[in-house]
């Protein structure tokens, strides 16, 4: 693979050696508490040994051998990857130095067949990220929510909700959710921009990667003798600690308005509540009837964070 050079004045941009992934490592934990620092940096190049993390994804800024800026990307499931803001020295160029390793992180991942590439920005990172992420090709699109609750919150449905038919995610019950996740996104409020990007089959490895994959934490629900009226609830194990997370909560048209969003978040609280003591989701902010559901149920923000992605077509 081709390195980048710039101009004659700014720091060549590469895949980074193997030999300098400590150096490369140093600079993007630069950040970390100090006694900490080498710590972290030890544990992530032994992750890398063990192939729990890939560092082929490590890209650096040189100045002949000393590594002046890094970044990393990380391939998820379905054709989609993770990109971490790049961190650069404070020196002539800074700005431009980090563009340049996003641009080539972006370009190298799109040869690599990478349709969407999506990267989170929370709000202790450097004021100079987003802008970084932006001229290097990655929109801010939206933020992005973190909610939970206590899964021993008493929570019931709304008065006048239809009963609903729930059944775990099974080879007989498989050709039902694909087409009722797919019925979920028209009209979505979630993260709109990438309806059509990727296939369901892409989608449903990404859902399936998130946590800890059980089927019968996956969940459909008919409204009963309404075929068309239907939910969706897809939990995932958080790895390391005490919850459960809803990667999806969708709804088809036909049930929207109707109090079975209310009663989808009781059914994903029933399921989680015998095994963990938390419920986490993250929401679009844009996502206005989400919004509402979540807080007159009770749950409560704990974190937040910008949305950046890049569409590789």
């Amino acid at each position: 693979m081709e390195s980048r050079t710039m101009t004659p004045w700014t720091p060549e941009v590469m895949p980074c050696p193997p030999d300098q992934r400590r150096a490369a490592m140093s600079l993007l934990y630069r950040r970390a508490p100090g006694a900490l620092r080498p710590r972290m940096i030890d544990e992530a190049l032994r992750e890398a040994q063990r192939g729990e993390i890939d560092l082929a994804g490590l890209w650096v800024a040189r100045r002949g051998r000393w590594v002046v800026g890094a970044l990393l990307t990380q391939p998820l499931a379905g054709r989609a990857a993770a990109l971490w803001a790049p961190e650069v020295d404070t020196i002539w160029y800074r700005a431009e130095t980090a563009v340049a390793l996003v641009r080539a992180a972006l370009d190298d991942l799109k040869r690599r067949g990478y349709r969407l590439v999506q990267a989170l920005l929370d709000e202790s990172a450097p004021r100079h990220a987003a802008a970084d992420l932006t001229a290097g090709g990655m929109i801010h699109v939206t933020d992005l929510v973190y909610l939970e609750t206590d899964t021993a919150m008493p929570l019931s449905p709304r008065a006048g909700t239809p009963a609903i038919d729930w059944q775990p995610f099974r080879p007989d019950t498989e050709a039902d959710f694909r087409a009722v996740i797919r019925e979920t996104y028209v009209g979505s409020l979630d993260m709109p921009e990438l309806e059509g990007l990727r296939s369901l089959d892409d989608v449903l490895a990404g859902h399936r990667a998130a946590g800890r994959f059980d089927p019968e934490r996956w969940r459909v629900g008919h409204v009963r003798g309404e075929p068309g009226a239907a939910a969706i609830v897809l939990l995932a194990e958080v790895v390391d600690r005490d919850a459960w997370e809803v990667a999806y909560l969708g709804l088809t048209p036909a049930a929207r308005g109707r109090g079975i969003g209310r009663a989808a978040l009781v059914h994903a609280l029933d399921l989680a509540r015998p095994f963990v003591s938390r419920l986490e989701l993250a929401l679009d902010i844009r996502n206005i009837p989400a919004h509402h559901l979540y807080h007159n149920a009770g749950l409560r923000p704990f974190d937040r964070r910008a949305v950046h992605i890049a569409l590789l077509q």
